[in-house]
């Protein structure tokens, strides 16, 4: 089974305000991630937190979900006390908490308002027909996130520091990359800013018109 890592205890620094909490078509970012992942053939999460605001919109999200008992997904929470140390806390928390029986791990920002399951299961089936591989995808030629790691690269991961994740594994084993273009560059635009949030809001409104 593939293990799916959601990396949502991050400061917003940049944001000023928590933008997992602001929302989307009523919906908060948080939120929004989660029900997309559910959507996907992912039938095993954890979520990495550090904010309990942001904690009680997850648990909102769970007791939704634990109502529609068609869908198996699997849901682990688990507390960053370290949010301070960067992505990479998150990331060695969530190799801590998974299973070692996992052939895959796929990571997930919190804060990508136009991730669709239909990508997230491209990128799951590219790894499915590669094993071995890691997959990136690639959003007009940019790196983007999820990227999937396979279960052999989990020491690697557990011993990555600061704010750049797993791009130094990605870097050191690119022959065992898999660079996968994505048709829609929209999806893989993320929220830095207040004007990155506006902008959201607009492009939003217009698809929903």
């Amino acid at each position: 089974m593939i293990t799916g890592i959601v990396m949502a205890a991050g400061l917003s620094r940049r944001m000023g305000v928590n933008k997992l909490l602001l929302c989307i078509d009523d919906i908060p970012m948080i939120k929004r991630t989660l029900n997309t992942i559910e959507k996907s053939k992912l039938q095993r999460l954890i979520v990495i937190y550090s904010d309990e605001s942001v904690l009680e919109v997850i648990k909102d999200y769970i007791q939704e979900h634990n109502k529609r008992t068609n869908n198996p997904m699997e849901i682990k929470l688990v507390y960053n006390e370290h949010p301070a140390r960067g992505q990479s806390e998150s990331v060695k928390l969530g190799m801590y908490e998974s299973e070692k029986d996992s052939r895959g791990y796929i990571f997930f920002v919190a804060d990508q308002p136009f991730l669709n399951h239909e990508v997230i299961n491209e990128i799951l089936d590219t790894f499915t027909k590669n094993p071995g591989h890691i997959v990136v995808p690639t959003y007009n030629n940019n790196r983007g996130m999820p990227i999937i790691f396979p279960g052999k690269y989990r020491l690697d991961l557990l011993s990555v520091s600061g704010d750049k994740g797993g791009r130094s594994i990605i870097d050191e084993n690119q022959r065992e990359t898999i660079f996968l273009p994505i048709a829609d560059p929209k999806v893989g635009e993320d929220m830095d800013t207040i004007e990155d949030y506006e902008k959201v809001c607009k492009i939003d409104s217009e698809r929903r018109m």
